[in-house]
């Protein structure tokens, strides 16, 4: 991709970022949270609760129902775990590193943790997508899993993907960039 793609394509990862980072604390991350500091009414993240609740009514996304752990997918737990000990703190880090005005932009290790990321975030979102999929129609409804898997989850593949292909061709350039001056020598 062209300089100018990718400073485009910069901005676009820095709002998804910033974005990413409020509901990785206020929905995704919530149940990792002691109870009692969300649940009870009285409870000073009580809104959490009520937001969660929101979202499930909404958009029927049964990963984040308050049922019975038997019926999480048994792979979900993990998923949540690698957002708060990866996705936040890459998050936290690329707000920083991808809103710098000055300088030349990602080096090759920026990029290879990006395309880590990407590619991990791709996986397992197509892995919650996939089980969503395959909810019960009495329990999600079609335009729920439309809206859900079509927008929530799909525009969040979708960049993870385009973040995916983006940095394995940046990378891709560096690496041929180098084969390249040990061939000329």
């Amino acid at each position: 991709m062209s300089s100018a793609s990718r400073h485009w394509l910069d901005k676009v990862y820095l709002v998804y970022f910033i974005i990413h980072i409020p509901v990785l604390l206020c929905v995704d991350l919530v149940p990792l949270y002691p109870a009692r500091l969300w649940v009870p009414a009285e409870a000073p993240l009580h809104f959490l609760h009520e937001l969660r609740a929101y979202y499930l009514a909404t958009y029927g996304d049964q990963f984040f129902a308050p049922s019975p752990p038997a019926v999480i997918p048994s792979f979900f737990p993990l998923f949540a775990l690698m957002e708060l000990i990866f996705h936040l703190p890459v998050s936290v880090w690329a707000v920083g590193r991808l809103s710098r005005r000055s300088g030349p932009g990602l080096d090759g290790s920026a990029e290879l943790l990006l395309l880590v990321y990407g590619l991990q975030t791709a996986l397992t979102t197509a892995t919650c997508m996939y089980e969503a999929w395959l909810w019960d129609p009495a329990v999600v409804t079609s335009r729920q899993k439309l809206v859900l898997l079509g927008g929530l989850y799909g525009g969040y593949l979708a960049l993870a993907v385009v973040l995916t292909v983006d940095m394995y061709a940046r990378l891709l350039r560096r690496v041929n960039a180098v084969d390249n001056a040990k061939k000329s020598q």
